[in-house]
């Protein structure tokens, strides 16, 4: 049934190039730990997350991963106490209130942008000792690791520098100035669904973003428990931390959120063997936003990153793309853990401006990363502007031949051209009128959505607009597809 509903959908195309998606989309996707760039098998991490512009840049919710920091230390002086080049290429900008990376030169495709020695970075490979000698350990293995804890182990390392519990690492100082060049925590804290409260992430109007975060909370709740107790087992450490009116279980969180928005995933290669993959948290690199491999134009990635040398002369290293201007912006791409909409926000905490495609348009990968969520008979679907699941139509049209009587249900039995056709226009145009429907009541006024800004927490505002803004991303694929669903059966009737 599915290879008829595929020829006879891509017959009567409602774009050029719609196609009906074949894969089951009842259940909620579930993100990896970790996602991998279309090139080099490399991406941005999603972390311990489950699981997320409009136009092609111009309604992007602020970047809270990489928001504006109450220190901004000269990028050239960072560069050169982590001895990255080239020194003079990049600037620290700010654009529509988020940093970023800007060239102050054009570059040719391929060329290095950044080069980044891996001693320099925070590493998943080489914990602090406090936390590889923890309660947790077994005695009878000491140098026992655990692929698993990579997160753990990369928060380990940031609370200890912030702790200043080892002064004596490569580059001590410098990863200090770059440690105050992180987001504020409350601001990042406020940006990741896994903290609001439940009211806030159903006000998103999600399902997906909801069992998401309901999944992604233990997990955490986990780690926390982890990091804290191996750090508890360092000599009055309790006294310190009352000293210093620290939270232990705060501090372990906020870290952690860091880990979440700003790690990524390498691929290490020994000779002809593949190691394990490497998880790091590069200075001056993690302030490179996203941009989307799936286009060309503006917004897109522009960039991509890789490990180049061997053994102690291992560098990250990020190269260009295409042929870039000077004054662009440096973007790569997230990987699948930026995408959809909502799994971008589960994990990094903003709403990406994916770009709709048209009807002409085509994604690079064969992959619609702007997709929507509607329910059609107590199922959850995922469309997109010009494409919509098999499973939908077919629960359409049993839906609409249960409703029809008498002598049209007859009719449309015995007339072959009928039988033939499984998306006839009158299924499509009740698909239309249902995903309208949804459309509208993500952006129609309700009374749990009303809120004033002047009343509200910094924090609240921050959810509240985040939210809002899913909802504005998902209603306008909504629109998109139903639109294209009027076109398709209003040139078929014809």
């Amino acid at each position: 049934m599915i290879s008829k509903y595929l020829v006879a959908f891509v017959s009567y195309a409602y774009s050029n190039n719609a196609v009906l998606q074949t894969n089951n989309l009842q259940e909620c996707p579930r993100a990896r730990l970790s996602r991998h760039h279309g090139e080099n098998s490399l991406a941005k991490s999603a972390s311990f997350i489950s699981a997320t512009h409009l136009s092609s840049g111009n309604h992007q919710v602020k970047s809270n991963h990489n928001a504006v920091s109450k220190s901004n230390p000269c990028i050239e002086d960072l560069a050169k106490s982590f001895s990255i080049s080239p020194i003079d290429l990049i600037s620290v900008e700010l654009h529509k209130g988020e940093r970023g990376i800007f060239l102050q030169r054009s570059i040719k495709k391929d060329d290095p942008i950044l080069r980044i020695p891996l001693s320099s970075c925070i590493r998943d490979d080489c914990p602090p000792s406090w936390y590889s000698k923890g309660p947790i350990e077994n005695d009878d293995n000491p140098h026992h690791y655990n692929p698993s804890e990579w997160v753990s182990r990369i928060a380990a390392s940031l609370i200890d520098l912030e702790l200043n519990l080892t002064t004596d690492t490569t580059a001590y100082k410098a990863k200090k100035q770059w440690l105050k060049m992180m987001p504020d925590p409350k601001c990042l804290r406020a940006s990741l669904p896994i903290h609001w409260p439940e009211e806030m992430v159903s006000k998103a109007k999600c399902t997906a973003l909801e069992i998401s975060t309901d999944s992604s909370f233990f997990t955490r709740a986990a780690a926390v428990t982890n990091i804290s107790e191996r750090l508890r087992s360092i000599e009055k450490i309790d006294e310190y931390l009352e000293e210093k009116k620290i939270d232990i279980e705060r501090l372990c969180s906020n870290t952690l959120d860091l880990v979440q928005t700003r790690s990524c995933r390498v691929e290490r290669i020994d000779g002809i063997q593949l190691c394990p993959p490497l998880r790091v948290i590069a200075p001056i690199f993690d302030f490179i936003n996203h941009g989307s491999s799936q286009y060309d134009g503006d917004g897109s990635a522009n960039a991509f990153f890789g490990l180049e040398g061997e053994g102690f002369e291992q560098e990250l290293v990020v190269r260009a793309k295409k042929d870039v201007g000077k004054g662009q912006q440096v973007l790569i791409d997230y990987g699948d853990s930026a995408r959809p909409p909502w799994r971008c926000l589960a994990n990094y905490g903003f709403v990406p401006n994916y770009r709709i495609l048209g009807s002409d348009d085509e994604a690079c990968d064969g992959v619609d990363e702007c997709v929507a969520e509607v329910f059609y008979n107590g199922c959850r679907y995922e469309v997109s502007s010009h494409t919509i699941p098999t499973e939908l139509v077919e629960a359409a049209n049993v839906a609409f031949l249960e409703e029809e009587e008498g002598a049209r249900a007859f009719e449309m039995t015995m007339d072959p051209e009928t039988t033939s056709d499984i998306f006839p226009s009158e299924v499509a145009l009740r698909l239309a009128k249902r995903i309208s429907d949804a459309a509208f009541d993500l952006v129609i006024d309700h009374p749990e959505d009303n809120y004033d800004s002047k009343n509200m927490s910094e924090a609240e505002s921050i959810e509240a607009e985040l939210a809002k803004a899913l909802r504005w991303s998902q209603h306008q694929v909504l629109l998109a597809c139903a639109l294209g669903l009027r076109d398709y059966a209003a040139r078929k009737i014809q």
